[in-house]
């Protein structure tokens, strides 16, 4: 199985949640593919650089991504980024940049499954429905 994690859940990771925490474990000793784009590493380096303590937070963020293969952001999912946004701006929607390379990048690498702990975010964009989860929902649902 093919699982693509938002921002949030690697923030969840950051906190300590024990529940999110579990879960990803469980998920590698299955040996599921876990996977993320390369907007998750910008958006969690963006806080760390924030924080007082810089150089620990970044170093742990380093870390904590090298369990996890990071798709980089390269001419097809910005075609797919593109076809996207085209879709959403004729129906008068817009999604924030990093949501839909996030969503372009689930499908570049044909996931099956997107773990957020924001669905709203990827509530419209086509081709996801039945395949965002919260880790709640993910874990309720047996698929793990």
């Amino acid at each position: 199985m093919k699982i693509s994690l938002d921002t949030s859940i690697i923030v969840e990771v950051e906190r300590r949640n024990e529940k999110v925490v579990k879960l990803l474990k469980d998920m590698m000793l299955k040996r599921h593919e876990i996977f993320m784009s390369s907007v998750v590493p910008s958006e969690i380096f963006t806080g760390t650089y924030l924080r007082d303590d810089y150089r620990k937070a970044t170093h742990k963020a380093r870390d904590l991504f090298s369990a996890f293969k990071i798709v980089p952001l390269n001419i097809a999912v910005a075609e797919i980024i593109g076809q996207v946004n085209a879709h959403l701006f004729t129906k008068g929607v817009s999604i924030e940049y990093q949501d839909v390379a996030i969503a372009a990048t689930f499908f570049y690498e044909k996931g099956d499954y997107l773990l957020t702990k924001n669905k709203k975010h990827f509530a419209d964009i086509p081709g996801l429905k039945g395949k965002v989860f919260t880790p709640l929902e993910f874990m309720s649902s047996g698929m793990i």
